[in-house]
């Protein structure tokens, strides 16, 4: 899942905090110091050393260390960026800062309190010199270049746009972004990815640049025509073959079912018969005691007249 702006900057501000920067240390530690990113130290007050910008900047907020600005947020280097920035022949960026240049400057400004409209004192907090020479000037050239690299990356999209909507072709035109900031490709990321989307939809060249384009409109190779005529032919075989087994799977159950209608069921006339002979043989025990009340009555009767015959 892509990162929000506000969450890709803040991961930019964080992979910046590894980058390499000298201090000048107030105290003495003779042993070093192991990190992820690697070795720190030995540390001697008053002798330069490298550490993690994160390092630098939490030293000189306890005002244990002085921050050695780099070499390209000096004065004269960033003019000589503006200008170049500033040329309209220069397509690309200059690459005389750094990938993380804002996220750096701000950090040693912001840990130095430079830049501020106090000049060049107060830095230390003891009325002493700041580390950052012309910080007010630093600053403002910092946030020109800035706003000049965006102005040419606005005009870079737009002439990008204007050729991409007039050209129908196999081929899309690139533009010239080498030695881009970081800070400035976060900004831009969310903004050109929609609107090219949007751009490539409008002009019937699909939504992704993984989408081939339609016949007629710069056509496609013969291998990816290829490709997309064996995949549908595949595609119609397995829609075939599924269509069979299913007709075959409907025939054999109606064949079953007219097999069940045919064979007769001998349990219904089981049934029938069974009560066909007990209703039978329930008859008969009835005629037997008839016959057997028959048989007393006569009995009796011949008693009686035998009786009065005696008499």
């Amino acid at each position: 899942t892509p990162l929000s702006p506000s969450r890709a900057i803040a991961a930019s501000n964080f992979l910046a905090g590894d980058e390499t920067i000298s201090i000048i240390p107030s105290f003495t530690y003779p042993e070093t110091i192991g990190l992820i990113s690697g070795q720190v130290g030995p540390f001697r007050a008053g002798m330069d050393t490298e550490v993690p910008l994160w390092m630098a900047t939490m030293l000189r907020r306890r005002k244990l260390a002085k921050i050695i600005p780099p070499s390209w947020m000096d004065v004269s280097v960033l003019k000589e960026v503006l200008r170049f920035e500033r040329d309209p022949k220069e397509a690309s960026f200059s690459p005389d800062i750094p990938f993380r240049h804002a996220e750096i400057s701000q950090a040693i400004l912001s840990a130095c309190r430079a830049g501020s409209g106090t000049g060049g004192s107060g830095a230390m907090g003891n009325g002493g010199e700041s580390e950052v020479p012309n910080a007010d000037q630093v600053k403002l050239l910092l946030e020109d270049i800035q706003r000049v690299r965006m102005d040419k990356i606005r005009r870079n999209v737009h002439t990008l746009s204007a050729q991409t909507l007039k050209t129908k072709g196999k081929y899309e035109n690139v533009i010239d972004v080498t030695n881009i900031g970081s800070l400035e490709m976060h900004q831009i990321k969310p903004f050109i990815t929609d609107a090219f989307k949007n751009q490539r939809e409008l002009s019937g060249k699909g939504s992704s640049y993984s989408t081939p384009l339609e016949e007629g409109e710069g056509g496609t190779s013969s291998k990816g025509r290829a490709a997309v005529a064996s995949g549908s032919a595949r595609r119609g075989k397995l829609r075939t073959s599924r269509l069979a087994r299913n007709n075959n799977e409907s025939e054999s159950n109606e064949m079953d079912d007219d097999e069940e209608l045919e064979i007769p069921r001998p349990l219904e006339e089981d049934v029938v018969e069974e009560q066909q002979r007990q209703e039978q043989n329930k008859q008969e025990e009835f005629d037997e005691d008839e016959e057997a009340d028959l048989d007393e009555g006569i009995d009796a009767n011949a008693g009686q007249s035998r009786l009065r015959r005696h008499r």
